[in-house]
């Protein structure tokens, strides 16, 4: 990096906005800290309580910035209080103050990066190790981007097309996603989740990369499909869409919390083909019950989430020293257990909402070496030359909807624009034998 990149701020909001919505974020953002970076989305939750759309998508976007700048505010303002940050924030995006000069004068590689994108020198290290010198500025630029609001059509009762007209008629501003079959991409400031097409189960939020990953799957008519890291069942969901609600469809998770969503989600709907099963994928009892007989099996691992991190900006201070190496030994672990659950000539696909390599081709390569009775179907054979120009590697081997494959010189390839999907990687494993 050649001195500090001058944008160092990015606010998808007016600084009069945030100034307006001052007293909602800055307490949130206090909350967060003090709590040691808890899911800040559980966080606003509680804050916004009873908050207008506009004060909520206002105060949402102020916190997301003020988190996710976190250590460059306190190395602009040089002061750890709330205030102080907070005035920080509105200075440098009303380009009243620019701290760039000061950071450039860092020494230091990794701490300038580390201040100027405001991520933890550590994380800026790994970054680098991953994606290499020439990519990890852009790497860590896109994971400051703002995230956009996308949906999917819940086909069991409705079509897109008829979906963004009642959208429309609501006042809500919708289009189709560029990638994703049943997606749509939100626009303005009106919550979802108080129209009637969400009311009726027509419509869940979900991003463009999950929904790919689902359709990734391409499950058969009426089969066995098992969800094994299902959490709160959002690529579940898809999935029982895709099988038209027949077939069977199991969803694991070791959160009975987690799956009690995933039926209250799946009553909304329609979803009546869909059984939720509190253990955890590595039980023996699962094998015993389940050993072979699942045409297709999705494992969306738990991972660093680095591929999410805009909707996610405080996960970037949560992450630890080993994190990585445990989250890979776990992968592999769940990607083992899911394998005996799958059918002959069945498949198995992996996933991870990541754009580090150790979280997705290094995995795979190493589960294929581990298990021979598997091997790799492209993600251009399940989606076609067409679809998975640009959202798979480009040997069309994996779906990757971020690459760094020189597609752009030192840049990330802006696979996605202009809905920039998140950063998820895909792996479509086949049993031989």
């Amino acid at each position: 990096m050649s001195g500090a990149p001058r944008a160092l701020i990015t606010l998808s909001i007016s600084p009069d906005e945030a100034a307006r919505v001052r007293p909602l974020a800055a307490r949130a953002y206090a909350e967060a800290r003090a709590r040691a970076w808890p899911f800040l989305s559980d966080v606003l939750e509680g804050v916004l309580r009873g908050a207008t759309d506009d004060d909520r998508a206002a105060t949402t976007a102020a916190v997301h910035a003020l988190v996710r700048y976190d250590r460059l505010l306190g190395f602009a303002s040089g002061s750890d209080a709330v205030d102080a940050r907070y005035d920080a924030l509105l200075a440098i995006a009303r380009g009243e103050t620019d701290p760039a000069p000061r950071v450039e004068r860092i020494a230091d590689a990794t701490e300038r990066l580390g201040v100027a994108f405001s991520f933890p020198d550590r994380l800026v290290e790994l970054v680098r190790g991953e994606v290499g010198e020439a990519y990890v500025e852009a790497a860590l630029r896109r994971m400051n981007e703002a995230a956009p609001r996308v949906a999917r059509v819940n086909t069991l009762k409705a079509t897109r097309t008829a979906c963004l007209e009642s959208l429309a008629g609501e006042g809500v501003e919708a289009r189709p996603t560029a990638h994703a079959a049943q997606g749509v991409v939100l626009g303005g400031r009106r919550s979802l989740f108080r129209t009637a097409a969400f009311a009726r189960g027509e419509i869940e939020m979900q991003d463009e990369a999950s929904q790919l990953v689902a359709e990734l799957v391409a499950p058969p008519p009426r089969s066995f499909v098992v969800d094994a890291c299902a959490g709160a069942g959002g690529k579940t969901l898809a999935l029982a869409a895709l099988l038209e609600g027949k077939g069977k469809l199991v969803a694991i998770d070791p959160s009975e919390a987690k799956l009690e969503e995933l039926r209250r989600r799946a009553r909304r709907a329609g979803a009546s083909n869909v059984q939720g099963l509190a253990v955890d994928l590595r039980d023996e009892s699962l094998a015993e019950r389940f050993r072979g007989g699942a045409s297709r099996v999705l494992v969306d691992a738990p991972c660093t989430g680095l591929g999410a991190i805009r909707r996610n900006p405080e996960a970037r201070w949560r992450l630890r020293e080993g994190d990585l190496s445990r989250l890979v030994a776990a992968q592999a672990a769940l990607a083992h257990a899911a394998a005996r659950l799958v059918a002959p000539h069945g498949r198995l696909v992996y996933a991870t909402c990541s754009f580090l390599p150790s979280e997705g081709e290094v995995a795979v390569e190493f589960f294929l070496s581990q298990n021979p009775d598997f091997a790799l179907v492209t993600a251009r054979e399940v989606l076609g030359r067409a679809r998975s120009d640009g959202i798979a590697t480009a040997d069309g081997r994996f779906l990757r909807t971020w690459r760094f494959d020189g597609a752009r010189s030192g840049e990330l390839a802006d696979v996605a624009a202009p809905d920039r999907m998140d950063g998820f990687f895909a792996a479509v494993l086949r049993r031989t034998r």
